[in-house]
């Protein structure tokens, strides 16, 4: 009551002379709560003279905003994963499409619209009843008197078609519109992703080249950091396809604490986020790394990934709204039970044929704008995040192999790679000389002039030799 008090604008204002932490309340009061106070001269003031842990608690209360967070609900233990340990995994269904070969190569199960095969299955059944009953009756008019293709008389209502061409006209345009929406999703899913990988992949090499390490210990910490950048890309993958059994995607880059700690988070991405911004802001207090590198990762990298994060969790949540995919449906599911109709008094038999073709485009068209809607599954017009999140994790552990090798001197330093190179060249035969050039007919000497000539702003001008003191005039001369 206290708290509320002060919040709605009760109690001691700031022109009062007093400190913000001073509570106008009795004496009685006080000791109910059992905190410490001390009383101000000549007024009814007390002041809390230590604000303890327990003190506050018993203040705010047990649910109140404002109390502090008990640090030991956020660290996993074995009992929280065993919940988590029988999660059943679907195997994503991929299939190998070249769209620059002949289109009908594509595999036949990329036709079929997933999402409606029950409803295309029932108006198969539902056309072939209205084929055979006005075939084979008089609901349309004397059957016997009208060849296989004409079942119906002039008079039969639905004989001109008006109605149902209208209908599908505006059927039509309408899933054309919900497929346009849809697949604007789904290529914006698709650059949100290349957005975050791209960004993951800066944010490592930030990481390797920027922040200096000079013990092991320090060297496994930038390890663990690059870890949890890969495991940020593979939470947000299992947070959107409702995952939460972290030990087959994270066990190989992530101590098992660690993972047990991202799998007790409501937001496992966030939490991996906030160990890398923990360990960069622990480099910068220790002088390892500097404020403009900081906040340059900060800005086009951390950022980046976020705002990558909040899009795709947006697109999954909201999707078309529910009226309008509904009425959608109902639309389609009217046009195609009273297409039949029409098509018998004009094909006949053949309607069959005709109707089965219409309900195969109709609903592979609101099927494709079903599944570009929400790519998160796992069906094969899905993206494939699983082979997109290991080939991010195959990236940054390449980069951190690169700067961790002990021969990297031979990656990245100039002059090594300078001597290196001239040295191969002189010790190569004619033959592999040839594998590594274009020009044919350059004899060997010549092309180490070559190498030698593109090179020549690279030595140092006391002893003609590179930065390392290795001197090659004497390998020229053998």
């Amino acid at each position: 009551k206290m708290m509320d008090n002060i919040c709605a604008g009760g109690g001691n204002q700031p022109n009062d002379g007093i400190s913000p932490r001073s509570l106008e309340f009795a004496e009685t009061q006080s000791k109910e709560v059992g905190m410490d106070y001390t009383n101000s001269i000549g007024t009814n003031t007390y002041i809390l003279s230590n604000w303890s842990t327990e003190e506050i608690n018993r203040v705010l209360g047990k649910n109140h905003p404002y109390r502090p967070t008990t640090e030991e609900k956020l660290i996993g233990n074995i009992e929280d994963h065993a919940q988590v340990f029988d999660e059943k995994r679907t195997k994503k269904t991929n299939i190998s499409y070249n769209p620059k070969k002949m289109w009908w190569k594509a595999p036949l199960i990329a036709w079929l619209p997933g999402k409606n095969l029950e409803v295309l299955a029932f108006l198969l059944v539902w056309n072939l009843c209205i084929v055979l009953i006005t075939g084979n009756s008089n609901a349309c008019g004397d059957y016997e008197n009208y060849p296989s293709t004409r079942f119906c008389s002039d008079e039969y209502f639905l004989r001109d078609g008006s109605f149902i061409y209208l209908l599908g006209g505006g059927i039509f345009l309408l899933l054309a519109f919900r497929a346009n929406q849809t697949l604007t999703l789904y290529q914006q899913c698709s650059r949100e992703w290349e957005k975050m990988t791209s960004s993951a992949c800066n944010l490592t090499r930030q990481i390797c080249f920027q922040v200096d390490t000079e013990s092991e210990k320090e060297a496994w910490e930038r390890r663990r950091a690059v870890g949890f950048v890969a495991a940020f890309a593979l939470t947000l993958k299992m947070q959107l396809h409702k995952q939460k059994n972290g030990v087959p995607d994270l066990a190989s880059i992530l101590v098992h604490q660690d993972i047990l700690n991202i799998q007790k988070s409501d937001s496992m991405p966030l939490h991996c986020l906030d160990n890398v911004n923990y360990y960069l802001v622990d480099s910068l207090k220790a002088g390892k790394l500097s404020t403009e590198a900081m906040s340059c990762m900060e800005k086009s990298s951390m950022s980046p990934m976020v705002h990558a994060m909040a899009t795709l969790r947006g697109i999954k949540k909201v999707g078309s709204p529910a009226s309008y995919s509904l009425h959608l449906r109902f639309l389609i599911l009217v046009f195609l039970l009273l297409l039949p109709f029409q098509l018998v008094a004009s094909y006949g038999f053949y309607a069959l044929l005709f109707a089965f073709i219409a309900d195969f485009v109709v609903l592979g068209l609101d099927s494709m704008a079903a599944d570009a809607e929400s790519p998160f599954g796992f069906g094969t017009n899905d993206l494939d995040f699983d082979g997109i999140c290991n080939q991010l994790v195959n990236d940054l552990y390449d980069t951190l192999a690169r700067v961790e090798h002990d021969e990297r001197e031979q990656l990245f330093d100039t002059w090594e790679i300078t001597r290196m190179n001239e040295e191969m060249i002189y010790k190569a035969s004619e033959k592999e000389l040839k594998m590594l050039t274009s020009m044919q007919k350059v004899t060997k000497q010549g092309r180490a002039q070559c190498v030698r000539n593109a090179t020549k702003g690279l030595w140092t001008e006391s002893n003609d030799s590179y930065g390392n003191g290795t001197d090659f005039s004497t390998l020229s001369e053998a």
